[in-house]
C-alpha cells in the first residue's frame, strides 16, 4: 500500500500552481472591464475621493473574480488529474494553498502589484484587458492540456504505457486454424 505523501508530484505541483496563478490573474484582468469606465477615466483620483464606495465596491469585484478564475482552475486541473490517473489531492492541495495566499496572507502585496491599472503591464485601453486576459487564459491552459509538459510531470507514466503494450504484444500468438 503506497504512503499518503507518495501521491503527491512535486512537478505537477510546481506547474499547475503557475497555472492557477495564471488563471486568477486572466479572471481580474477581465473583471476590470465591469466598470471600464468608471475605473480608467482620465482622473482617477478624484473618482476615488469623489465615489469612494463605488471604487472600492469596483475592486472588491476585482478580487471576487480571482476567486472565480482560481475555482475554474481547480476543475480544469481536476480533470486533468482525473484524466492522467493523478490523485485528487494535488489539485486540492493547490487549490486550498493559494486560495489561502491570495486571500490572507498576501492580500495586500498582490493587490499593490495585480490590482493597480493592468498590473506591472501598463494596460490602458479595453481591448488591452482583453487580449492580456486571453493570453493569460490560454498560456494556463498550455500548462494544464500540453502533452509536452504532461510528460514532463509524468515521465515514468509514459514508460509505464510502452511496458503494457509491449506485454500484450508479446502475449498474442496466431494459430493457425484456430477460430
Amino acid at each position: 500500500m503506497r504512503s499518503f505523501f507518495s501521491n503527491f508530484i512535486v512537478r505537477l505541483l510546481v506547474i499547475h500552481l503557475i497555472a492557477f496563478w495564471l488563471f486568477v490573474w486572466a479572471a481580474q484582468t477581465f473583471a476590470f472591464l465591469h466598470d471600464y469606465t468608471f475605473l480608467f477615466m482620465t482622473a482617477e483620483h478624484i473618482t476615488r475621493l469623489n465615489f469612494p464606495e463605488r471604487y472600492k465596491a469596483d475592486l472588491m469585484i476585482v478580487e471576487q473574480a480571482g476567486n472565480i478564475g482560481l475555482l475554474i482552475a481547480y476543475v480544469i486541473s481536476w480533470f486533468v488529474s482525473n484524466k492522467k490517473n493523478w490523485h485528487w489531492i494535488n489539485s486540492l492541495t493547490i487549490f486550498l494553498v493559494l486560495f489561502i495566499l491570495k486571500n490572507f496572507l498576501l492580500n495586500t502585496f498582490a493587490n499593490n502589484i495585480f490590482l493597480v491599472r493592468g498590473g506591472p503591464f501598463k494596460i490602458y485601453t479595453f481591448w488591452g484587458h482583453i487580449l492580456f486576459g486571453t493570453a493569460l487564459v490560454a498560456l494556463g491552459l498550455i500548462l494544464f492540456l500540453s502533452k509536452r509538459i504532461i510528460r514532463f510531470i509524468d515521465p515514468a507514466n509514459k514508460t509505464k504505457k510502452k511496458a503494457a503494450v509491449t506485454h500484450k504484444t508479446a502475449g498474442k500468438v496466431k494459430v493457425r486454424g484456430a477460430k
